[in-house]
């Protein structure tokens, strides 16, 4: 095995103002709001802010050294106080109203107030929510654009039914990729016919590479329920056939027609396709997954992957990993020494946890050049993150140190490795963490 460490240098004065990141605090924290307090009479209707909801489902981000759901200051909040509460970074986290009160029985329009950038979800403009009604889920796709700034609030909505008097309301996040700026839900009735009902699955979906990385996707039109117009789809990818559809792995969304081009897409890779329509109810059941799979690979194909983020140059999007999640940076990356050619943008997202690629597509048993680039996102010193990495069954890295072979963190660090495909034309590269989660920024082989 060939390994060499290509340790980029750093500017100490560009890193005085980094903030330090470690470990949360041992036990989750308790929420501030119960969820009872009373609503605010507002022109149509009853306004309830999210500091009062009853938070849980609290996940610990070390990046931050916090707990999450939490709160935070937001100059824009309608909330006294200015307070907002930060969904983000929390899985399964939730806010809870439990005292929604309505004169009568029958449809109301629940408006969500709430402001994000892209911030360290790079390439995420879209974060759904799911909300539940009394108990029962009435919607795991309720949209939120990115509103480009977190102070820029707008509001989006959706129709569900209410029962006379006290209804408890709660929005549930589907993944990490959450609000993070939430202020206010509004109730108020709808509008006469108001669409109440969310559109059936689409049918028909079908698809046909058209080259090693494009597959071109289509589907029949949801018949629109009573009062409701279809005012879109989104399209949700995976290479795992029993994959749920959720913001991580949502392709398109937004969509006005009923056909989609995935330009992004690696070569003799099989995928599974889901579609959801969209009405003012919420989003459709997903459609069954569809299978089809790209053109077979060049013989002297380079493999040159965005761990976490989106195509960006020649390196494709993150796609052939099993297992982890996306983490960003929105801090300064050291650009002295790296490679030219390569695109800063590939630091800025990474995959962490316990994951794997398998990289397809080369002459079996064929020598190739296999380069990890890595940079440290959270910690701030030696011996805080470990993992050891294989290829193809092989050790090739062990007990290793981002920060150490970088000398600091937010630095590019390369680890090349000269190994074979295996007998099916495969490079199988695992992360294992040892000491907190793995990380990787980028993969090329070549």
């Amino acid at each position: 095995m060939k390994r060499s460490s290509l340790a980029l240098l750093m500017l100490l004065a560009a890193q005085a103002g980094t903030a330090l990141a470690g470990n949360c605090p041992a036990t989750p924290p308790t929420s501030r709001g119960t969820g009872l307090v009373p609503g605010i009479p507002v022109a149509g209707g009853t306004q309830y802010y999210f500091t009062d909801s009853l938070i849980d489902g609290f996940d610990c981000f070390r990046r931050l050294s916090g707990w999450f759901p939490s709160y935070i200051h937001s100059t824009n909040s309608v909330n006294p106080k200015h307070e907002v509460v930060d969904m983000a970074y929390a899985h399964d986290g939730t806010a809870t109203f439990n005292n929604v009160v309505v004169p009568t029985s029958g449809p109301y329009t629940l408006a969500v107030r709430y402001a994000y950038s892209t911030g360290l979800f790079g390439g995420v403009f879209n974060r759904p929510e799911g909300i539940k009604v009394n108990g029962t889920v009435v919607t795991s796709a309720m949209d939120f654009p990115v509103t480009g700034n977190f102070e820029t609030y707008q509001t989006t909505s959706i129709v569900a039914n209410l029962k006379a008097g006290a209804n408890s309301i709660q929005m549930f996040n589907l993944d990490g990729a959450s609000l993070s700026r939430v202020d206010t839900l509004t109730v108020t009735p709808a509008a006469a016919g108001a669409c109440i009902t969310v559109p059936p699955t689409p049918a028909k979906l079908s698809g046909l590479a058209q080259s090693a990385t494009q597959i071109n996707l289509s589907w029949s039109p949801s018949a629109a329920p009573a009062s409701c117009a279809v005012k879109s789809y989104d399209v949700f990818r995976s290479t795992n056939p029993a994959f749920v559809p959720s913001a991580d792995n949502e392709i398109a969304n937004g969509l006005t027609s009923t056909a989609y081009t995935d330009k992004s897409a690696l070569c003799n890779l099989t995928y599974y396709y889901s579609v959801v329509a969209v009405d003012e109810a919420g989003g459709s059941v997903p459609s069954l997954p569809f299978t089809v799979a790209t053109n077979a690979c060049p013989a002297s194909s380079t493999v040159q992957i965005n761990s976490g983020g989106p195509a960006v140059s020649s390196w494709l999007a993150d796609e052939e990993f099993s297992g982890g999640s996306v983490l960003a940076t929105s801090d300064p990356i050291q650009t002295i020494n790296v490679p030219k050619g390569l695109p800063m943008e590939v630091f800025q997202d990474s995959r962490t946890g316990s994951f794997s690629y398998t990289a397809k597509g080369f002459a079996p048993n064929s020598n190739h050049t296999v380069t990890l680039y890595f940079l440290e996102p959270t910690f701030d010193g030696v011996g805080s993150r470990l993992f050891n990495v294989s290829i193809n069954g092989k050790a090739v890295l062990t007990n290793f140190d981002v920060f150490l072979a970088a000398g600091d963190n937010d630095v590019p660090v390369a680890e090349q490795i000269t190994a074979a495909a295996n007998s099916s034309g495969q490079y199988v590269i695992t992360f294992t963490p040892v000491l907190n989660d793995a990380v990787l920024s980028g993969l090329q082989i070549k």
